[in-house]
């Protein structure tokens, strides 16, 4: 953590590490770092307001139109849809993993993989005071495969994603939940949270993301007119809409600002390591690191050691 810390400040980031109580973390948890620049954003709102935005604005939208192939054809691009066809003079695709459905889409672009979250009932009040959780920040884990965990204004707990799973083909299919993953979540919720083993998982949900081929952020552009991103890689809703801004400034002024160039690439296919890497049989040997270093590094018997001391700290 203080390797990591120490990496962020050096390029401009808040990396500050301290203790549980320091960082007003809940019971069960050593300490950490938390990064000061930033904060916790709720997808659903985000999407919705630039949904209003973008009905408020003058540009034509077609809901509900699944794009079946995009192809260029001399200067013009051919979008082609169930309902017709629509042709412009360029295009941007940021879909993130489903532009794999293409063939435009630069070969190996995304590896698709299907994450979940879950979200526990409402908890009350003076339950959540208890933990101690006193800064409300959202927690991320040092796993391999990202844990994490938020407090909402519900007085719920949202957590994932734990457990990836591969999608092979295209298109990808529609998902839910599987009962055995959100069970397995569950368990995870009440070894981290003892005194809430008995709060009940209200809801789950999951969607696919996509992998890029270094795991970061990438742009770029096929022929003159077809340009792409790949923002988000499941560690940063808030990349995807600052990545396609940037991208349609420089589509209209041919300016490209210094950030985007950094991440800019012309290739026609990608190499295929990631895909290669992210196999079922991986998934599913990372997961089981992860759950044997959670065996060693004492994360449970802390949780419960700390809850024991509570309690006799309250009789």
């Amino acid at each position: 953590m203080r390797t990591q810390a120490a990496i962020l400040r050096a390029f401009g980031g808040g990396g500050t590490v301290g203790s549980r109580e320091e960082l007003g973390l809940p019971a069960g948890f050593v300490g950490g770092m938390r990064e000061s620049i930033g904060g916790m954003l709720n997808p659903g709102k985000l999407a919705r307001g630039v949904r209003r935005a973008l009905l408020g604005s003058s540009a034509k939208v077609f809901e509900r139109t699944r794009v079946s192939d995009v192809r260029r054809t001399g200067g013009i691009v051919e979008i082609t849809t169930q309902h017709g066809t629509v042709r412009a003079d360029k295009v941007l695709l940021a879909t993130s993993v489903y532009g794999g459905e293409w063939d435009i889409t630069p070969k190996n672009l995304a590896t698709p993989l299907y994450v979940i979250e879950i979200e526990s009932e409402p908890i009350a009040p003076e339950r959540l005071a208890a933990l101690d959780w006193t800064s409300r920040s959202g927690i991320i884990t040092q796993h391999q495969l990202m844990t994490h965990y938020r407090l909402t204004e519900r007085n719920t707990i949202v957590c994932g994603v734990r457990t990836a799973q591969r999608g092979r083909t295209y298109p990808l299919p529609n998902r839910v939940p599987d009962l055995g993953v959100v069970r397995d979540m569950g368990k995870d919720l009440a070894n981290r949270f003892p005194s809430l083993s008995d709060v009940a998982i209200e809801r789950a949900w999951g969607g696919w993301i996509g992998i890029s081929p270094d795991w970061l952020s990438v742009a770029g552009q096929v022929g003159d007119n077809v340009f792409y991103a790949m923002a988000c890689n499941g560690h940063g809703l808030c990349q995807v809409p600052y990545v396609t801004h940037q991208l349609a400034d420089y589509i209209v002024d041919g300016e490209m600002p210094e950030e985007l160039a950094g991440i800019w690439s012309d290739a026609s296919k990608y190499s295929p390591s990631m895909s290669l890497l992210l196999q079922p049989f991986v998934l599913r040997a990372v997961w089981g690191l992860d759950r044997f270093n959670d065996f060693f590094n004492g994360s449970r018997t802390l949780a419960r050691r700390a809850l024991r001391r509570g309690r006799r700290g309250g009789s």
